[in-house]
C-alpha cells in the first residue's frame, strides 16, 4: 500500500478503505464462527438430562447485526439524495459560516474564493457498524418434536459511517491527499425493527442437541435520526428540515422530519440448540434476511444477517 493509499484508508473514503473494512469483517466472521462451534462442545460436557418443549414458550435473545451498506449511502449527502451536502454548502446560511471555519484553518486555498466555489471531489461510500440486536418473541412446538411455529421481534440502533471529500483548491505543489482534500466525516443513525414470522423444523441430534432450520417471512421499520457531517471540526445537520428548499430566514423549517418506513422480505435460519431441564433451551441461530428496507431512493432488497443467542423459557418458568 502506497502512501496516498494508506491516507486515504485512514480517511475511511474510497477503494482502499472498504478492503480496510473488509479485513476487520473477516476477523469479525472468523470470531464468530469460533463461538459457533465451541458452544456444541461445551454443552456435550454437560451432565444435565435433556427434557423437549412442549407448546408455547417465550423466547429472549440477544445479538449482532450486519446490515447491507447499500442503504448506508441513504446518509452520504449526495445530490439524488433525501438529505444532500450541498442544501447547507452552498446556502447562505451556513455557507459563510463553513468558508470562513476552512479559510481560518487554512484547509481551502485562495483559489476557493466564496462559499459557492465549494466543490466535493467524492462521496464516499458508507457502510454500518456492526450493531447490537435484542429480541424477544414466542415460539410453538407441535407435537412429534419436528415443527414449531415462531414469531419474533428484534431492535436495533444503526450507525452508518463514512466521509466526504471536498476540494481544497491548494496548489499542485501539495502532493498529498491530506492537502488536496478536506476530509469531511459522515454519519447517519437509525432505528430499525425486524418482525419475523416463521416455521421451525427440528432435527435431532444427541446429548440434547438439536438442528433448526426456520424459514419465513419479514416485516420491517425504519426510522431515521440523524444525518449529519463534520466539516472543519463543526457537525452539521444535513437532515432535510426545509422540505427540499435551501436554509435562509426566510424559509420556515420542521423540528420533526419523518423518514423511512415500512419495508418488507423474507428470512432463512440455521441454528444450534440444546435442551435444558425444566423445559428450557439456549441456542444459537445464524439468520439471512433479504429485505427491503424503505429509504428514499435507497428502496431496493438487499442480504442482511445478523448471529444471536437465544432462550427458550417453556411454560413461562425456570424452575
Amino acid at each position: 500500500m502506497n502512501d496516498k493509499d494508506r491516507d486515504r484508508c485512514g480517511d475511511e473514503a474510497g477503494p482502499v478503505a472498504n478492503k480496510c473494512r473488509y479485513r476487520i469483517d473477516r476477523l469479525l466472521c472468523g470470531l464468530v464462527m469460533l463461538c459457533f462451534f465451541a458452544l456444541p462442545s461445551s454443552l456435550c460436557a454437560s451432565q444435565w438430562q435433556p427434557y423437549r418443549l412442549k407448546g408455547l414458550s417465550l423466547n429472549v435473545g440477544i445479538g449482532v447485526l450486519k446490515a447491507n451498506d447499500f442503504h448506508a449511502n441513504f446518509y452520504n449527502g449526495a445530490p439524488d439524495n433525501a438529505n444532500t451536502l450541498l442544501r447547507i454548502l452552498h446556502s447562505e446560511t451556513y455557507g459563510h459560516q463553513i468558508w470562513n471555519n476552512l479559510t481560518n484553518q487554512d484547509l481551502i486555498g485562495s483559489s476557493v474564493g466564496s462559499y459557492n466555489q465549494l466543490t466535493v471531489a467524492e462521496y464516499g461510500d458508507m457502510y454500518y457498524r456492526i450493531a447490537v440486536q435484542l429480541g424477544i418473541g414466542f415460539r410453538y412446538d407441535l407435537e412429534g418434536d419436528k415443527w414449531a411455529w415462531a414469531l419474533k421481534f428484534d431492535y436495533a440502533k444503526l450507525d452508518a459511517l463514512g466521509a466526504v471529500l471536498l476540494n481544497s483548491g491548494h496548489s499542485s505543489v501539495y502532493l498529498t491527499d491530506q492537502n488536496r482534500y478536506v476530509v469531511c466525516p459522515t454519519r447517519g443513525e437509525e432505528e430499525r425493527i425486524y418482525f419475523d414470522l416463521g416455521i421451525i423444523r427440528k432435527i435431532g441430534l444427541s446429548n440434547g442437541l438439536n438442528l433448526e432450520l426456520a424459514a419465513g417471512g419479514n416485516l420491517n421499520n425504519t426510522k431515521v435520526e440523524s444525518s449529519d457531517i463534520e466539516i472543519g471540526g463543526i457537525t452539521y445537520s444535513i437532515l432535510d428540515i426545509w422540505g427540499g428548499q435551501s436554509p435562509s430566514s426566510y424559509v420556515g423549517s420542521y423540528e420533526y422530519v419523518n423518514q423511512g418506513g415500512i419495508g418488507y422480505g423474507a428470512f432463512l435460519s440455521l441454528g444450534l440448540g440444546y435442551t435444558l431441564t425444566k423445559g428450557s433451551a439456549v441456542s444459537i441461530n445464524y439468520t439471512f434476511h433479504y429485505n427491503r428496507v424503505n429509504l428514499q431512493g435507497f428502496d431496493k432488497a438487499a442480504p442482511h444477517h445478523s448471529l444471536r443467542l437465544n432462550i427458550a423459557v417453556n411454560n413461562f418458568s425456570l424452575f
